[in-house]
């Protein structure tokens, strides 16, 4: 079994653009170490992006 303290996960991270009229958010996967990690993968990729909620593991 391997440590999630140092090794990389994936994790899905739900986000809306600025002029998304749905209310399904849009998804990317990112790897990275951590939950807030993650976080700030998945807005350096997208800048414009609003992250909703936490990102989740991908199981």
């Amino acid at each position: 079994m391997t440590s999630n303290y140092s090794s990389d996960q994936t994790w899905v991270v739900k986000y809306k653009l600025p002029d998304d009229q749905v209310r399904t958010p849009r998804e990317v996967i990112v790897t990275a170490i951590s939950q807030s990690d993650a976080r700030k993968v998945a807005q350096a990729m997208i800048p414009s992006a609003i992250i909703m909620g936490g990102p989740q593991p991908v199981h």
